[in-house]
């Protein structure tokens, strides 16, 4: 069936509508934590806009952003260190052998193929999206030069959910010239006659106009045997909207229609109420004291500058001669006129006056570290050692990892686990997958994340496994039996899991199996072994007595003759 561009267009708007109570909350944390990333989509030099905010007096909301950005990173998916990997869902005796070699292999190949992309410089900035605003937009998208990561900034894309509250929908703005419209879409049959003009033009103009690209469910899709782009699961249109110049001009037109087989995009949010589509961020939180900052500096800025150089008041005298207040000035006045000060402050703070707006700065600086545990972030990233455990963070900052909890799973459900399964079905389309083992075809694989974070989390299920193998291990010297009640297979498997060990290093329970009863054959052959040693040496030991007794002379008999002789007469 083909799109309805009017119907399109019209729920484009609605989504536009909708998203408006956030617009003004989003403006303002941009201004105060990052600078440059809100964009109104309504805006026509957007483009040309400064970067910077010129009312900004302290810089605290824009620095602590950075750290918690960076701090994400370091503790979600570095891209120094592993932070995931695939392992076979299932019984694990049921796993064909060498699935878990290969899954481990398809791990390295992909983690290479994200260092090749783009993916760390987006995440990145993806992170302070999401502190800052709550949602952000990734898309990700794949040709034969590699995969590629775009992110939407922030006011220009309206989102959808469907029934589950997932974000199965999107729209984004972009702003284009003519010439960039007609690099991508010269061939479009319905492309307007005002932009395939532009070239004939001596130059072309940089007037720009809105392109929207959705990106949606098809609701009308059946599956076949082969499907083309535009009959795929997931529609994706580019169009241009009707209306004025700038936002389109004329009537709405298509300009490329095609399909994705899974959605393409990824909308994590920090926190979500409800049924709510979009997402509250900590920046949120502490955007009352952020502000307050502000107006505290200026103040603490001008208590010092009046310090430094406090308003003067000058003798009447000096007024014809002028007061040369520059170091090492020299200023004349009447000496015969006493009782008067030539020159003197007229106003100037106290120094505890000063200590007391400083300490309150102080204040709210911290309160806005803490809204985006900045501490927590910045003694991971001052670590200086290869490696910060989960043990180190669970001790340091317990409390605040678990207030952190259900934002790492969120990023884990929305961004971090659909980007490896995308990229998982990427690889596998065009072929930069390794070879795989037979039975994997049947297979379910699942991601286990191994960050910092996710080991923190972790780190709570291993202390309860190691506290209680400690007392099993106590208790047993004094009651043997107990150690029967606990299944130390499971548990020590529940433990290396909870680690995150290579699945391609621990050994299936039938090659266990296998090795224990090979080590019971063993130990019953040696146990037989010894058995018929100690009867070959009872058999020698007796041969060995009966030489000595036939070698014993007792009376002119020997003693063996002497007991058979006895024998024989108790017969």
């Amino acid at each position: 069936m083909a799109i309805d561009v009017d119907k399109l267009a019209y729920r484009y708007e609605e989504l536009r509508s909708e998203r408006a109570n956030w617009e003004s909350t989003w403006r303002e944390c941009a201004e105060l934590f990052n600078p440059g990333r809100y964009r109104d989509d309504t805006e026509t030099n957007a483009h040309r806009i400064p970067l910077v905010n010129p009312k900004l007096v302290n810089s605290k909301g824009i620095l602590a952003m950075r750290s918690m950005a960076s701090g994400m990173q370091g503790g979600m998916a570095s891209p120094v260190r592993p932070w995931f990997r695939l392992v076979a869902k299932g019984d694990p005796q049921f796993i064909p052998d060498g699935v878990n070699a290969w899954l481990d292999r398809v791990t390295q190949v992909m983690t290479a193929v994200l260092h090749q992309s783009n993916f760390y410089n987006a995440t990145h900035t993806l992170y302070s999206d999401i502190g800052t605003f709550g949602t952000g937009l990734l898309v990700e998208t794949a040709n034969e030069d590699g995969i590629y990561f775009h992110l939407v900034r922030c006011g220009e894309y309206v989102l959808d959910i469907n029934g589950n509250d997932e974000v199965d929908t999107f729209f984004r703005r972009l702003y284009m010239t003519p010439r960039q419209i007609l690099d991508r879409w010269e061939s479009a049959p319905d492309l307007p006659d005002f932009i395939k003009r532009s070239r004939e033009r001596k130059v072309m103009t940089t007037e720009r106009y809105d392109v929207i690209h959705a990106v949606f469910p098809r609701t009308d899709f059946k599956p076949a045997k082969r499907l083309t782009a535009e009959s795929k699961p997931f529609a994706s249109v580019y169009y241009l909207p009707g209306g004025s110049s700038g936002h389109g001009t004329g009537k709405a037109c298509i300009l490329e229609e095609g399909g994705f087989d899974m959605f393409p995009a990824f909308a994590p949010r920090w926190d979500v109420s409800g049924s709510d589509v979009y997402g509250r961020s900590p920046a949120m939180d502490v955007l009352p004291d952020c502000k307050m900052l502000q107006a505290m500096t200026t103040t603490l800025r001008k208590t010092q500058h009046k310090i430094a150089d406090p308003p003067l008041v000058a003798d009447q005298s000096l007024r014809a001669t002028g007061v040369k207040l520059i170091p090492g000035g020299l200023s004349f006045f009447d000496s015969t006129r006493t009782g008067t000060t030539p020159v003197a402050p007229i106003h100037q703070p106290e120094a505890a006056a000063l200590q007391t707006v400083m300490t309150a700065v102080q204040e709210v600086e911290q309160n806005i570290d803490d809204g985006l545990y900045v501490d927590l972030f910045r003694m991971m990233l001052e670590d200086q050692r290869s490696r910060i455990t989960a043990t180190e963070i669970n001790a340091k900052e317990r409390e605040r990892i678990v207030m952190l909890g259900p934002v790492v799973e969120r990023l884990h459900k929305e961004l971090f686990d659909p980007v490896i399964r995308r990229t998982f079905a990427l690889m596998q389309e065009w072929g930069a997958m390794p070879t795989p083992p037979e039975g994997v075809d049947a297979l379910d694989v699942d991601v286990s994340f191994e960050s910092a974070l996710a080991q923190a989390q972790r780190q709570v299920t291993t202390s309860n496994i190691e506290a209680g193998f400690a007392f099993i291990g106590q208790a047993a010297a004094a009651v043997p039996e107990i150690l029967d009640i606990v299944d130390t297979d499971a548990m020590g498997r529940a433990y290396l899991d909870r680690i995150n060990m290579p699945s391609s290093v621990i050994r299936e329970e039938s090659a266990v199996e296998e090795i224990r009863e090979q080590r019971a054959q063993a130990a019953a052959q040696q146990q037989q072994m010894e058995t018929m040693n100690q009867g070959v040496n009872q058999l020698v030991d007796a041969t060995k007595a009966m030489e000595n007794m036939s070698n014993t002379n007792i009376s002119g008999q020997n003693a063996l003759e002497a007991l058979t002789s006895g024998l024989g007469a108790l017969r």
